[in-house]
C-alpha cells in the first residue's frame, strides 16, 4: 500500500509560508553574495508575484523562463512563479544564444528572468520571440510590486516546472512535473533520510536539474532547513562549504562524490555530515568506500530516480544498503508485454504512484501513474530493487544478452583503468558484439591482449569486448551519464 501523508499543501509556495512562520529569522539560502532568512525570502517572493501579476499580467499555467544560476533570487523567482500557479521553465545556463532561441522558441514562455551575467546571451532570443527579459539585480520591488495581496493558487495538479532530461539515447524531453509530484518526492525522502529543520545542505548540482530543485531545494524549503548555494560549481568551493557551514547532509552524483574523493583540497572535513545521498547513475563499491572513510558520521543512501519520477521513486533505507520503494512509491518488473513479473525474475523497471510527472511536453501523454523506467532490473522477496542496466544498453550478441554495466565493473578491477565504457558496436556474424572504452590513470598503459585475458578469466567468453579504445573522455549528459549510442557512432564512422 503507498503510504498517503495527508498533508494541507497544494500549493509549494505555501511550503516556503508555512517554513516562514515557524522560523522566520532562520536562514533559509546563503549563496555567494547573501544569507537570506526564511522570512526575507518569503517577502523577495511575493514582492516577484507582485510584480509578475501587475507588470505582466501573468495568469495561472502561464510559462516563465528562468535562467538564472544558483542563488537565494534564484529560489525566490521559482516560488514567485510557484505562488502565481506559473510553469517555471528552467534553462540550462551552460545554453549557448542558438540554444536558448531554441528552446524558447519550443515552449510558450511570456516572460524570461535571468541573471546580469547572463544578459549577453539572453536579450536577442528574447527580443526575437518578443519576450520581455527580466534583469534581476535591476528590480526595484519595493517600487514595482504595488499589489502585494496576491493569494497563491491552490491547485495541487497544476504543472510548477518543465524540466528536461539529461536524454542518453536521443533529444531531452520537457517533463512537466506538478506541485504534487515535488511535495510527494518531499515527503517520502524526508522520512527515509529522517531529515528535520535542523539540516544544514550544500548543493553541488544547478537547479535546473531535477535534484537539484526537487531532491534538494524543494525538500530543504518544505522543511524549514538550510540550502547552501553555489553560482558554479568547484569541487574545492563544496568542500570548503561544507567545513565553513558545518553541513550536514550532501546530496550528489557520482562523478561529484568521485571528485570529492580524488580532491587534493588541504582542509579536507567532512566529519559534520550525517546524511549523504548518491543518485544520478550508478557508483562503485570501492568509490563509496572511499566516501565514507572521509565523512565517517553519514549514513550513505543510494538513490535511483529519473526527472518523470520529480526525482523520487527508491532509496536505500540503511547505510550503503540496497533500494528499497520510498513509501509513496510503489515498483514493478514488468516483461515485454507490461506483465507484472514475480521476485527474481528480470524485466523493465516501473515506477507507480503519485510523484509520477503528468507528462511530456508535446509529447503522447504517460499512463496515469505509471513510468516505464528503460532499466532492467529485478526484486527480491523483500522489495530490494536491482538495477541492472539500461535497457536500449543491453547488447544482443546473437541471442545472447550483454549487460555493459557487469562487463563495466570486471574491467575497472584491472589494474590501471579509471573509468570504462561498454556499448555496441554492429557486427555481420552477430548482429552485435561488445565494444569498450578505456580511460587510464594517470601515466597507466593498458595492454589490452592482456585486459582481454584478464577478462576471459572472469566471465562469459560472448561477454568478452571484442575491440578496445583508450579515450581521454566520454560524451556525457548534463548528469555525468555516458552517450553510449554517440560512442558507438564514433566507433562504426571511424572502422574497427
Amino acid at each position: 500500500m503507498l503510504k498517503d501523508y495527508k498533508m494541507p499543501f497544494r500549493n509549494l509556495y505555501d511550503t516556503l509560508s508555512e517554513s516562514a512562520k515557524k522560523y522566520p529569522d532562520k536562514p533559509a539560502v546563503i549563496d555567494d553574495q547573501e544569507t537570506v532568512s526564511y522570512r526575507e525570502l518569503l517577502e523577495r517572493a511575493d514582492l516577484l508575484a507582485a510584480l509578475m501579476k501587475n507588470r505582466y499580467s501573468l495568469q495561472e499555467q502561464e510559462q516563465i523562463g528562468i535562467l538564472m544560476s544558483n542563488s537565494a533570487n534564484a529560489v525566490a523567482v521559482f516560488y514567485a512563479a510557484m505562488k502565481l500557479g506559473c510553469i517555471a521553465l528552467m534553462i540550462n545556463t551552460k545554453f549557448r544564444e542558438q540554444e536558448i532561441l531554441g528552446y524558447l522558441n519550443s515552449m510558450e514562455a511570456r516572460v524570461l528572468f535571468c541573471d546580469e551575467r547572463w544578459e549577453s546571451k539572453a536579450l536577442e532570443p528574447a527580443k526575437c520571440l518578443q519576450i520581455p527579459a527580466v534583469i534581476v539585480e535591476r528590480l526595484h520591488l519595493e517600487r514595482e510590486a504595488q499589489d502585494k495581496t496576491i493569494r497563491s493558487v491552490q491547485n495541487a495538479d497544476d504543472t510548477a516546472g518543465i524540466m528536461h532530461t539529461s536524454g542518453t539515447t536521443g533529444n531531452p524531453k520537457g517533463v512537466m512535473v506538478t506541485h504534487k509530484n515535488i511535495l510527494e518526492a518531499a515527503y517520502g525522502y524526508q522520512e527515509v533520510q529522517r531529515l528535520d529543520h535542523t539540516a544544514v545542505t550544500v548543493l553541488s548540482v544547478p537547479l535546473f536539474h531535477i535534484l537539484g530543485l526537487s531532491c534538494v531545494t524543494t525538500h530543504f524549503i518544505y522543511m524549514g532547513a538550510t540550502i547552501v548555494l553555489s553560482a558554479f560549481y568547484h569541487v574545492e568551493d563544496v568542500l570548503r562549504k561544507i567545513k565553513k557551514y558545518r553541513a550536514t547532509h550532501f546530496h550528489s552524483v557520482p562523478t561529484i562524490y568521485l571528485q570529492i574523493i580524488e580532491s587534493e583540497y588541504p582542509e579536507k572535513d567532512l566529519s559534520s555530515l550525517r546524511t549523504a545521498v548518491c543518485g544520478g547513475a550508478p557508483i562503485s563499491r570501492e568509490n563509496m568506500d572511499a566516501f565514507c572513510r572521509l565523512a565517517p558520521n553519514a549514513v550513505l543512501h543510494l538513490a535511483y530516480g529519473m526527472t518523470e519520477t520529480a526525482g523520487s521513486g527508491t532509496l536505500s533505507a540503511v547505510h550503503k544498503g540496497a533500494l528499497m520503494a520510498v513509501p509513496n512509491v510503489e515498483m514493478k518488473v514488468v516483461d515485454r508485454m507490461h506483465r507484472e513479473l514475480p521476485p527474481g525474475e528480470v524485466g523493465e523497471l516501473v515506477f507507480c504512484g503519485p510523484c509520477i510527472a503528468r507528462g511530456r511536453w508535446r509529447l503522447p501523454s504517460l499512463p496515469d501513474d505509471h513510468m516505464y523506467s528503460g532499466d532492467v532490473g529485478y526484486m527480491d522477496e523483500e522489495g530490494h530493487v536491482y538495477v541492472i542496466d539500461r535497457l536500449k544498453d543491453i547488447i544482443n550478441r546473437g541471442g545472447e544478452k550483454i549487460f555493459p554495466k557487469q562487463v563495466e565493473e570486471v574491467i575497472l578491477q584491472y589494474p590501471g583503468i579509471h573509468k570504462a565504457a561498454v556499448y555496441a558496436v554492429s557486427d555481420r556474424a552477430y548482429g552485435e558484439v561488445a565494444a569498450a572504452a578505456l580511460i587510464p590513470e594517470a601515466g597507466a598503459v593498458i595492454d589490452t591482449e592482456k585486459l582481454k585475458a584478464f577478462l576471459m578469466e572472469r566471465i562469459a567468453k560472448y561477454e568478452v569486448p571484442v575491440l578496445y579504445r583508450i579515450a581521454r573522455g566520454f560524451p556525457v549528459t548534463q548528469n555525468g551519464k555516458v552517450r553510449k549510442q554517440e560512442l558507438r557512432k564514433q566507433t562504426e564512422e571511424g572502422g574497427y
